[in-house]
């Protein structure tokens, strides 16, 4: 039996933060190309900030929130909440394989 985590189960954990800087760019009007001008970053770091191939640094997210308006305090430690992430899936992992294994330890002795 396989335990693999769901993909929508680790994107209802918690929010990621590309998704929101994604969600005020567009609201903003910015291209990608205008928010890189605008915050001093490339525009391959904006594309990888919203993929959330990458988590931004403290600085980007200061700078990011002062375009937008907007507080990231949230998303600050973002190591943190790949951490927690991280140990989330880990732990989702590990229910998984218990409850299989108690369904085939009640298998065992259901056939005797």
């Amino acid at each position: 039996m396989s335990c693999q985590t769901p993909k929508f189960y680790l994107k209802f954990v918690h929010m990621k933060i590309g998704y929101k800087i994604k969600e005020l760019r567009l609201k903003g009007g910015y291209s990608q190309k205008d928010l890189s001008i605008k915050s001093g970053l490339s525009e391959r770091t904006i594309q990888r900030i919203e993929k959330d191939e990458v988590t931004p640094n403290p600085h980007t997210l200061k700078v990011l929130g002062e375009i937008f308006g907007e507080n990231f305090h949230q998303f600050e430690n973002g190591n943190h909440s790949v951490n927690n992430k991280k140990k989330m899936n880990k732990i989702f992992i590990l229910w998984n394989w218990m409850i299989n294994f108690k369904i085939n330890i009640l298998k065992i002795f259901i056939k005797k």
